[in-house]
């Protein structure tokens, strides 16, 4: 939830139980779009491949921009220390990667968990003439929320994306300091009523008949 304003942030998700598998960014976006809001699902990756959550509300518009941007997408990546090393030669390691790795570690995962993500409050798209991805200004206000339901049980992290609201750019020549645009983002996590789930069974992983090694 954006508790204070317009805030991005990058979003991980594991089987609790078994966090190798993991939400799959390729796949989600191959069956649901580049992306996501109410009724879209994410998906996780081989050799499951199942609904592990399904979104429920989402206030964000859904409408494209006029550049052809849309909120929460599977397009993008996270940022991370090796880019900023890479593009500007500079150390900083309070990046979207940092974030979700420090997040997992109390679960004895590491950096090499963490995978592609959502990115959440985000708008994204790419560019007509040349399919370069591009990102505008989040449109969040205060008590935007995306909301989803749990299909098996998940371990979850987000990160504070250091861009804040991307209205300034935190790399490359033109890069300035993103810093007062951050905000604060909460996490709510609830019960289901049980009678909403009468008849409900959390997907099953996908079966082969036989080893695809045999």
């Amino acid at each position: 939830m954006a508790l204070e304003g317009p805030q991005v942030c990058d979003f991980n998700a594991w089987n609790f139980h078994n966090p190798r598998e993991r939400f799959w960014a390729a796949r989600s976006r191959q069956f649901e779009g580049a992306h996501v809001t109410t009724g879209k699902r994410l998906w996780s990756c081989l050799p499951y491949l199942r609904p592990i959550l399904t979104f429920t509300n989402d206030t964000l518009p859904t409408a494209p921009t006029p550049s052809g941007g849309r909120c929460h997408d599977l397009l993008g990546s996270r940022c991370d220390p090796y880019l900023y090393k890479l593009q500007n030669a500079s150390e900083f390691n309070l990046t979207c990667h940092n974030n979700l790795a420090r997040a997992v570690a109390p679960y004895h995962l590491t950096e090499f968990d963490v995978h592609d993500v959502l990115n959440i409050f985000q708008i994204t798209g790419l560019d007509p003439d040349n399919e370069i991805y591009f990102t505008e200004p989040s449109p969040a206000r205060k008590g935007d929320f995306l909301e989803f339901f749990a299909e098996i049980d998940l371990l979850c992290a987000i990160s504070n994306c250091p861009g804040g609201d991307l209205s300034i750019p935190g790399r490359g020549p033109d890069r300035g300091d993103p810093l007062p645009t951050c905000k604060p983002l909460g996490i709510e996590v609830y019960d289901v009523d049980p009678a909403l789930l009468e008849g409900w069974r959390s997907p099953e992983p996908v079966q082969l008949s036989a080893s695809v090694y045999a």
